[in-house]
């Protein structure tokens, strides 16, 4: 099963998922990159309000050829119920994807995951496999590894069929 993991993190919580899946797949892995955001608590308020607004971000658009892989992850925080502005500018912009896709959140735990879910189906040029979500405390605190090995294996399983 050839796999790509593509994210985007803030804080470096959602990035921790990613190469945890990454390794445990023995997946390649791509990181979205948006400047507007890094830093300081202006920039996460200025995140928080984008968010609610749907302002898309300016990114430096992730590259793969979709023919090279039978599944792409997908790796967002929910920031306001939503998938991280990054990621939505991503989607927004159409990129090719094989038929298999799942997804991973990490979240703070007052935004509930099921809005961000949706609107990442609807984002998605192919229907959501298999998903994932992450309280960020769980990740910080290292209590992630085996929620990380169950998802792979799960995505494995499904790659046989």
């Amino acid at each position: 099963m050839r796999t790509l993991i593509v994210y985007y993190s803030r804080t470096g919580t959602t990035a921790k998922v990613a190469k945890a899946l990454a390794n445990r797949l023995d997946a390649d892995i791509r990181e979205i990159s948006c400047d507007r955001y890094a830093g300081g608590i202006f920039r996460y308020l200025l995140a928080g309000y984008d968010s609610v607004r749907g302002n898309l971000p300016d990114i430096e658009m992730v590259e793969f050829a979709a023919e090279q892989y039978d599944l792409v992850l997908v790796g967002t925080p929910i920031w306001t119920s939503h998938p991280a502005l990054p990621v939505r500018s991503f989607l927004n912009r159409k990129p090719d994807f094989p038929a298999r896709v799942a997804i991973f959140l990490t979240h703070g735990g007052h935004s509930p995951p099921l809005t961000c879910i949706d609107e990442l189906a609807e984002l998605l040029p192919v229907p959501i496999e298999a998903k994932l979500t992450f309280n960020s405390a769980q990740v910080v605190a290292g209590e992630f590894s085996d929620d990380v090995s169950d998802f792979a294996a799960q995505l494995e399983r499904r790659s046989t069929l």
